[in-house]
């Protein structure tokens, strides 16, 4: 086992920690969120990152950030999922959240759900208020961060904030689970942060900086590719797929949660409306803790004036006065 100031040194009140909190104090309660439902010791020299968003249509109130970070067992996920497509899928066609309309890959959701619950990684989701415009940066620094980080593309404030957000969350995991001389390889879906090869080296070396500000240890190599660069296989596709089947669900639940829920306590808000078919399967699918593969949800919300940095967490569902209920528990972390 590592020693606790290598596994946890982003707990400790270094002058760049106590900096970097100040700077954005929600990444910390984050990184506490996610480590909690994590075995010990939980770092590893080898990590495969997939990731993929949701949450862009103007009926979400949030935007989805999803990212599945693998240790072990992508061969048999391999394995299992090309097994599922030979029978299922033999077309090629990808899975995907928006296209679950389609009777054949309806059929293959299970499968590729069931396959992914044997992974030896974790999902971790996060959602932030659509009205919270600014999270990872200002109009302000984005001057200041470009020629900091030495990026040469051309991005407008709002792309930039969602480039810098995604770039920041992945730093945030390999913080967790980065270490000494880690091989990452981090694959995105085909994003307007990477349209084109000038934006994907800013966001690669954006990437790098940011995690020199949560790593005090040096990295090895890190790779940085699409769903778009490996057009005659799937196997990009496919575990990208398990972020965005997730990142559909998280987006669909956490509208509803903002629109349509009741508060039952202080901690708990009930959904009475029945959700959709995919959505209840990819939920307790997500929110079933017997499985190897783990799961975490955090959501950043707007407060009045402030906002909050909340873990959700599913409870059983239950009929209530008719109704369908579905049950969300939320653990604030407050002064964030």
């Amino acid at each position: 086992m590592l020693p606790p100031s290598v596994t946890d040194s982003w707990r400790l009140l270094t002058p760049l920690n106590i900096q970097t909190r100040r700077l954005w104090p929600w990444s910390f309660s984050m990184q506490k969120f996610i480590s909690a439902g994590e075995p010990r010791p939980r770092q590893s020299r080898k990590l495969l990152i997939t990731s993929d968003y949701g949450g862009e249509h103007p009926r979400a109130t949030h935007n989805i950030y999803c990212f599945l970070v693998v240790r072990a067992g992508a061969s048999e996920w391999y394995s299992a999922i090309r097994s599922a497509r030979r029978s299922l899928l033999p077309d090629g066609r990808t899975m995907s959240y928006k296209r679950l309309d389609d009777p054949q890959r309806q059929e293959a959701l299970v499968p590729f759900l069931r396959a992914a619950a044997n992974l030896d990684g974790h999902l971790v989701a996060l959602a932030v208020d659509k009205r919270k415009k600014w999270l990872s940066t200002m109009p302000e620094s984005m001057d200041f961060i470009r020629k900091s980080f030495g990026l040469k593309g051309s991005w407008n404030p709002r792309s930039f904030e969602a480039m810098i957000r995604k770039v920041q969350f992945t730093a945030i995991l390999l913080s967790i689970w980065a270490r000494p001389f880690a091989n990452v390889t981090w694959i995105t879906d085909q994003d307007e942060f990477v349209a084109n090869d000038t934006r994907h080296d800013d966001a690669l070396l954006a990437v790098a900086r940011m995690t020199s500000l949560y790593l005090s240890h040096p990295m090895s190599v890190l790779r940085f590719n699409t769903t778009g660069q490996d057009p005659e296989h799937t196997d990009y596709e496919d575990l990208c797929a398990i972020p965005d089947l997730a990142a559909g669900m998280l987006s669909e639940i956490s509208t509803q949660l903002s629109n349509e829920a009741t508060w039952e306590d202080k901690l708990r808000r009930v959904l009475r409306s029945p959700l959709p078919v995919k959505t209840d399967i990819i939920a307790d699918w997500f929110w079933d803790e017997r499985m190897m593969l783990r799961k975490t949800f955090v959501s950043i919300d707007i407060m009045g004036s402030q906002y909050s940095v909340r873990k959700i967490c599913k409870l059983d569902e239950k009929q209530s006065a008719g109704d369908s209920a579905y049950d969300t528990t939320t653990i604030t972390s407050r002064g964030d």
